[in-house]
C-alpha cells in the first residue's frame, strides 16, 4: 500500500465518522423539538375521555 492509498483510507475513514456524528446531531435535535412540542406545545386536554 502506498502513501496515497494510506491517505485516501484516513480521509475516508473521517469523513464516514463526521457524517455519522452529523446524522446523530440532527437525530439528536429533532429529538428534542420531538419532546418540546410534545410536552410543552400539545394543546387541549391530554386525558382520553373529555368531559
Amino acid at each position: 500500500m502506498n502513501d496515497e492509498d494510506k491517505r485516501q483510507e484516513s480521509t475516508e475513514r473521517k469523513a464516514s465518522f463526521n457524517m455519522m456524528k452529523f446524522v446523530a446531531t440532527i437525530f439528536a435535535i429533532a429529538l428534542i423539538v420531538a419532546a418540546i412540542w410534545f410536552f410543552f406545545l400539545t394543546p387541549g386536554d391530554p386525558s382520553a375521555v373529555a368531559g
